[in-house]
Formats: C-alpha cells, structure tokens, sequence
C-alpha cells in the first residue's frame, strides 16, 4: 500500500486537499509520498503580496518535488491543482507531460488513480477539472477511484465534494477555508485510494513492445 500524492497550490486550498488525502491514505495504512510540482512564476490573478499566499508557499515550497520514481514507487496516484478555466493548471500539465516516458514503458498500467481540485465558485468548472485530471490515468491503462456517496460527507456537502474527486470552493478572492466536510471527503479519497491499491496488482507491459509487434504483421 503504497499512494503519492502530487498537487500544485497558491493560496493553499489544494495543499489543504493534498494533506488531508495523505492523511486518510496513512489512516488506511499506506505508506505515503507527499510531493509537489516544479515550482513557477504564479498566475497574474494571484496576490502574491496577500499573507495566506507566502505562508501556504512557504509550506507549499518545503515538500519535496515530484518526479517520475515516485509515480513508479507508487500503487496509488493522487494528483490536483487549482482550477483554470475549467482545467488543469499549466504547472501540474508540464509534470505529467514530463513523466510522458512512463506511457511508453507501461510502467503505471494497472494502478490506482485519483483526483482533486479548487476552484473559486461553485460553478467554476471543478468537475470537469476533476475530469481533465483523470483522463491521463486512463491514458496510462490506471483504474480510476472516486468518492461514491456513501460518504456521508459528500452528501451533505454545501460547498466542495464530488464523486469524481475531492474539491474545495475558496470564494473568488480565494480566501475561503476549506471546511471540514471538503476536508473528510478527501481522507476519504485517500483511505479509498490507500485500500484499493492494496488489493490491486500493477501489471506493466511496455507500449513500445507491443506497438513493434503491430507493426510486424
């Protein structure tokens, strides 16, 4: 029971997520990688002069960064960045665009992957980030884990949550706290992801290989 859990955050919303999904993962008994992307310059909506943003990167700046052995490592894979227009944000793209070389080796077919977001409001396009953000695990030959409903948590949520992955709504000055029912929903991600990695097998098989023996017939 191995999970990594990789994000990408400003204010600190999605690093909130990020702990708590790990969090739930060692509650399960995993043992847990917490990482983070290379760091960038921030997007020009970000106050990067406001206090929450230096303390949530200070924090956010002291975990390890993420790279392709901590994918490997792993039976399970849980990643998440704040929402852009309905999509990944271009930090957390450039990595998985970075660990491409993983697809060709077959080296994630048959783990476990998971996801998460934040996003301003509660219409900005957090589940279909959510979905953008599960797609390369599908790519990669990985099964998707989501939160199903019997959460009570994700039932009785008023803001974030959502079957596809956890989220947070943070207002559009990104100065809301993610609240305690966003904070079980992703421990309970992460307990899911830490179990179900646990009865799964990975079962890496080299896409190049098989993409020679096409092409010999």
């Amino acid at each position: 029971m191995k999970v990594t859990v990789i994000c990408d955050s400003r204010y600190g919303s999605t690093l909130t997520l990020a702990q708590e999904i790990a969090a739930g993962a060692e509650g399960a008994g995993a043992e847990v990688r917490l990482r983070r992307v290379a760091l960038a310059e921030p997007e020009f909506s970000v106050d990067t002069a406001r206090a929450d943003f230096l303390h949530a990167q200070a924090e956010y700046k002291a975990l390890p960064q993420a790279c392709a052995d901590d994918l490997v490592w792993a039976r399970g894979i849980v990643w998440g960045s704040p929402t852009r227009y309905g999509l990944m944000s271009t930090p957390l793209r450039a990595f998985i665009d970075e660990v491409a070389p993983l697809w060709r080796q077959g080296a994630l077919i048959g783990k476990v992957g998971a996801a998460f977001t934040s996003t301003g409001g509660m219409h900005s396009g957090n589940e279909m980030t959510l979905l953008s953000l599960l797609l390369p695990f599908m790519q990669h030959g990985m099964l998707l884990a989501g939160v199903p409903h019997s959460v009570p948590e994700l039932v009785h949520t008023r803001k974030g949550g959502s079957p596809y992955g956890a989220s947070a709504v943070t207002g559009f000055n990104g100065g809301l706290p993610v609240d305690d029912n966003e904070k079980a929903i992703a421990r309970a991600l992460g307990a899911r992801v830490a179990r179900l990695a646990g009865q799964l097998v990975p079962e890496p098989a080299s896409v190049e290989l098989a993409a020679r023996s096409i092409a010999k017939e």
